[in-house]
């Protein structure tokens, strides 16, 4: 199973917002775009067995690579 891992971007209000780091590393959990609205596609992120980010826009965040198949 391929998991997308993710970070906030540097420039994220979101990651402030929320009091998450922004090097803290997550999981995408869901991507999908919302059929009204038109505001991009969404994502659900898990930060920790504790902490999930629900349908937060996706140009808050940016993908990391995996560096066991190479960046």
């Amino acid at each position: 199973m391929f998991l997308e891992k993710v970070r906030f971007k540097a420039a994220s209000p979101l990651s402030r917002q929320l009091k998450i780091p922004r090097d803290a590393q997550g999981a995408v959990i869901c991507r999908y775009r919302l059929l009204r609205g038109g505001a991009g596609e969404k994502l659900d992120v898990q930060f920790g067995p504790h902490l999930v980010v629900w349908g937060a826009p996706d140009d808050q965040f940016e993908k990391i690579e995996d560096e066991a198949h190479g960046a």
